[in-house]
This record gives C-alpha cells, structure tokens and sequence, in this order.
C-alpha cells in the first residue's frame, strides 16, 4: 500500500479529469509569499513564507451514490510547505483530514481525522480571514482544532437551523476516559443572519497522567451580511488545562517564559469591505486572561486581497499585537506563529 500512495498521488495530479469522471476530485491551494516580523527579542525577521493566508495543501475527494438517497464519501488531504517542498502536519502525507462516511435524509456521518465542530465554527462563522494572515487563534487557540479517531455526525439543515456532534476516543487501554473528546455546535443561517455556538470537551489524562482535569471551550460567534459590508462578532470562554494553549511559548520579548491561560475569555470583532475585484478586511481581538497572571493581549489587524480570477488572488495584511503584564503573543499567519508582535504579509494564493 505505501508503495502505491505516490503513484496514486502523481495519477491523480495528471489525470484530475479523469478521475473526475469516477467521482474523484483532486483539489487544492498552493499560497506562497513574503512575511516580514518586527519587535522581538531576536531581531526583525523576513522570510519567503508558504501557506499564509490559507495553508498550501493538495486532496482526493470523493462520493458514490449508493440509491435510495444514500452516498458514501470519502476525503484525503495533506499540507505542504511551498517553500520547501516539505509535507506539514507533523511531516505526515494526510494530517489536515482522512474521513470516510455514509450521507442521506438523516444527515452525514463521517469517521477518521477530522476538524472539530468548534474550530470550524471558529473559522466559518466567526473570523473572516479564517486563520490565515492575522490569524485570530493566536489569541484564541482552542484545545480542539482536529481530531483523530474521531466520529462526526452532522444533521441537514432544517428552516436554516443545524446541528452536528463529536466523539474523539482517547484510545487509552483501560482507561477510556482518557484524552476522550466531546463537541458539538447548534446554529441557524438564513439569509443576511449566520449564528453558530460551539462546545469543546478534552480530557487531558495520559497513560500515564491522572486527574489532571477537562479543558473547555466555549464559542459563540455570528455573522451579518449587510450587502456593501460583513460584520463578524465571536465571543469564547476558554477553562482548564490546556484550554487556551500558546503558539508560542517562548519568551520573544525578553523576561521569562509566558504563561498559558486555564481561565480566560476572548473577543472577536471584524468587518469585510468588498468594492470590486477587491476586499478590505478589518479585525479586532481581545484576550482577557481570568488568572493571577492576567497577562492579556489585544491584537489588531488590516487585510487586503484583490482577485486576479475566482481561483487567484494577492494579499497583504499588517498585525500588531499589544501584551500586558509578561504576555508574549506573537503576530502570525495559517503556517507560523511569528516572532514579534508586529507582521506584514505578501502573497499570491492559487485555487485549483
């Protein structure tokens, strides 16, 4: 099997109307472009960046229909490095998603590697740049962004209301509490009006670790088409260990080493402007850290992105980050944390 995954992939590169023909699509993004970081500890720093807007990733998907309103589907899909030519994702050939599943009139059900119900939340209602450049999960990282061994069931829409729920086992033998993961997100979209809340459930026990608690999260977040412009609210509370993980853990700013949120909440504020082939992006963020450290940040962020054609555009975005009390949030994008707390992007982003 190893030895036909690269001649599957090179096939499926060259032959993608072909392979369209048998309910097989290949797909993907390839962003590359120029980041430029100031204000750290170490020095500006400029690199030639892949992935920043969206991270550059290729994948097979697929779906057969099976009568009676019934399909199965199927999705493999890796990220790579533009730059370098290297896979991400740990250096794995699939880690962003592997998921097979059964669709019909009861709604989806899919199994394997797979985003969870509050990060997609997080990046489909909530932030408009989707994590990308200015990304908001530099302030507002979640426990939960994808989940292994995971079953997902997702209901159809009903009057503009959905629902979908996780279960991600921990896999521990004889303990089956352990690393266990739960999370779901109920929302209604018609319309101008997209409203969505979101729930994360970790437990952060090992083999060897005991009773170390449940992280938690929490998001609420909408989103309002207004025709000239788009506004964007999300709202998280974030409780437990490793309920807001760093991005960074370093101490880019000098002094000791930042300190993880177990207590804290976060605000999202966004507006999209499109006025032709362009689009003006605005966004604020806020993370009030609830513990003794109270080491808050505030972050805010300029977007520009000007379509070439429906699958190429180019961008650029600045992001300044403001710490308080030893906080060491950095500036970054969909592929780097960042080294200081201020970023300018350059890119060119192609669909295919």
């Amino acid at each position: 099997m190893k030895q036909t995954l690269p001649a599957l992939a090179v096939l499926a590169l060259c032959s993608g109307a072909a392979l369209a023909q048998s309910g097989v699509t290949v797909y993907g993004v390839v962003d590359i472009g120029v980041s430029h970081d100031r204000g750290g500890v170490a020095g500006d720093a400029t690199r030639v960046t892949s992935g920043m807007a969206t991270q550059s990733r290729w994948g097979l998907r697929g779906i057969e229909d099976l009568g009676g309103g019934l399909s199965a589907l199927f999705v493999v899909e890796g990220g790579f490095s533009a730059d370098k030519g290297t896979s991400t994702q740990g250096n794995t050939l699939f880690g962003r998603a592997t998921i097979v599943g059964l669709r019909g009139g009861f709604g989806t059900v899919t199994m394997g590697l797979q985003d969870t119900p509050h990060f997609t939340t997080l990046n489909a209602v909530v932030d408009p740049l989707r994590n990308g450049i200015a990304r908001s999960n530099n302030l507002m990282a979640p426990t939960g962004v994808r989940a292994r061994n995971s079953v997902l069931y997702r209901s159809k829409p009903l009057n503009g209301f959905s629902g979908d729920i996780m279960y991600a086992a921990g896999e521990v033998a004889g303990d089956n509490a352990a690393g266990r993961a739960l999370g779901g997100s109920f929302g209604y979209s018609e319309g101008p009006l997209n409203v969505r809340l979101a729930y994360h459930n970790r437990n952060n026990d090992t083999e060897v670790l005991k009773n170390t608690g449940n992280a938690k999260n929490i998001l609420l977040g909408a989103n309002y088409d207004f025709g000239p412009a788009k506004a964007y609210f999300g709202y998280a509370s974030d409780k437990g260990l490793n309920s807001s993980p760093l991005n960074n853990a370093a101490a880019s700013f000098g002094g000791a080493a930042p300190k993880a949120s177990t207590d804290s909440n976060a605000l999202l504020l966004a507006m999209t402007a499109p006025f032709g082939a362009s689009t003006l992006v605005l966004s604020y963020v806020a993370k009030n850290d609830k513990t003794a450290f109270n080491q808050d940040a505030r972050q805010m962020a300029l977007a520009y992105m000007y379509a070439l054609s429906k699958r190429t555009d180019l961008y650029s975005s600045f992001a300044r980050i403001s710490n308080r009390n030893g906080a060491a949030y950095t500036a970054g994008n969909s592929e780097e944390a960042g080294t200081g707390d201020r970023q300018f992007t350059a890119g060119l982003r192609h669909r295919f």
